[in-house]
């Protein structure tokens, strides 16, 4: 039966989301504290149409089935929703009653008019939302517009926004999948999207042809799985001590693939969590990604080192304090430049920082190590049966295995056994 303004209205929260359909693949979605959004799901040509109209009561029943009837009109000529009800104006149009061909009109009309006037270009509108919003908010703001620099704007940025059509993206979007990866044409459009939703918000153009276009169109999303094998771990680190820069961030790297650490967890690090004697590292809960404590038990290498470090400070309470402020703990993006310098010299290609984890977990489970002992080592959730009833620390497990692979990190420099401290005095 299809819905009425009256069931619309009186429908209540029950704690859960839940969905009404109407017809036609229109539905009412009900979330669980009671604010109410019209949907669409249908398929059509085989393409799976979905598109949210808005919120009820703002769009009553009657404008939703016309918005509903302008939506399949699309479909059957292969086009999404999207390409006009994204448009504000336009949508508003259909809902009090317009066709589709008058809300094309309406599009074209005002595309004239910003064609009269000098339009913004692509490129002009990436330069002032990264200004404007992406440096003031983002922590790394050069790293995330990465994307957009190198993809985004070589291609598009000389195009006045509006003429770069959901076809024009969508043919980028597939050339860089084909050339660099489904992860990277993904990270694209979401800058793409970021980009032209910005440019909306200030009138710079009427569409957000990314919009258009749905992300498992382009790719999966998929965990990194990047690791170094153990040739690649020799190339690093002999590079990596090579690196002319300040010798704190190739031992801090060097610790960061040994103790298998997040960056924030070494970086943050204050002498007062230390006893070298032990050789034992407290991190408080407030500084885990997990909000719980977390004991490292350091190899006798990760105590050279750190000792080396402690020397180095020059007093400061902080493992790896700023240069140009000792009281103050060194932001660990100051690490980037060795790493990515280490990589370039070395010849590895897409390999983070936080991927030391992936290698030390991946060598650890080829060398037999039992899988819970790797896992509280990483400070991660230990799933089924045994993480909830073990609170087991592993401590002698944890230290012998950590013992190992920082042996085995020695041996990897050369052909031959070496010892740490040799190749650590290097440079």
């Amino acid at each position: 039966m299809a819905l009425t303004e009256l069931q619309c209205s009186n429908f209540k929260a029950l704690g859960k989301d839940y969905t009404k359909p109407d017809k036609d693949g229109l539905s009412l979605l009900i979330r669980a504290k009671g604010t109410k959004s019209w949907l669409c799901e249908f398929v059509s040509q085989g393409l799976r149409i979905k598109y949210n109209y808005g919120k009820y009561p703002d769009i009553s029943l009657a404008a939703a089935r016309r918005l509903h009837v302008v939506a399949r009109e699309l479909a059957a000529f292969g086009r999404l929703p999207a390409e006009v009800l994204d448009n504000k104006e336009a949508a508003r149009l259909v809902a009090e009653g317009g066709s589709l061909s008058e809300a094309e009109k309406y599009i074209r009309d005002n595309t004239s008019e910003l064609a009269k006037r000098e339009r913004m270009t692509f490129a002009e509108a990436a330069g002032r939302y990264k200004v404007e919003w992406v440096d003031r908010r983002w922590k790394d703001p050069e790293k995330g517009f990465y994307p957009a620099r190198v993809h985004l704007i070589p291609a598009l940025g000389a195009f006045a926004l509006d003429d770069v059509s959901a076809t024009i993206m969508r043919g980028l979007l597939i050339d860089i999948r084909g050339r660099v990866g489904e992860q990277a044409a993904l990270h694209t459009l979401g800058w793409a999207r970021r980009i032209y939703d910005y440019a909306m918000e200030h009138e710079w153009c009427v569409t957000n042809p990314a919009r258009a276009i749905k992300a498992e169109r382009v790719g999966n999303k998929s965990k990194r799985e990047r690791w170094l094998k153990t040739q690649e771990i020799r190339r690093y680190l002999a590079h990596l001590y090579q690196v002319d820069c300040y010798r704190g961030y190739k031992l801090a790297l060097h610790l960061l693939l040994m103790l298998a650490l997040r960056k924030n967890e070494l970086c943050g690090a204050a002498w007062s969590e230390f006893d070298l004697s032990a050789a034992e590292w407290t991190i408080p809960a407030k500084r885990m990604k997990t909000k719980k404590e977390h004991v490292v038990f350091l190899p006798s290498q990760a105590v050279e080192m750190f000792q080396d470090l402690q020397r180095m400070g020059g007093g400061s309470p902080w493992v790896l304090p700023m240069l140009t402020n000792p009281k103050r703990a060194m932001n660990g993006n100051r690490l980037n430049g060795a790493h990515l310098a280490a990589l370039l010299s070395a010849d590895i290609e897409d390999y983070n920082i936080h991927d030391h984890r992936h290698t030390a977990s991946t060598h650890l489970r080829n060398q037999g190590f039992s899988p819970e002992v790797i896992e509280t080592a990483l400070s991660h959730a230990i799933g089924g049966m045994a993480g909830t009833y073990s609170h087991a620390d592993y401590k002698a497990q944890r230290l012998s295995m950590l013992q190992s692979w920082a042996d085995f990190l020695d041996t990897t420099m050369n052909e031959n056994v070496v010892l740490s401290a040799t190749f650590r005095k290097v440079a």
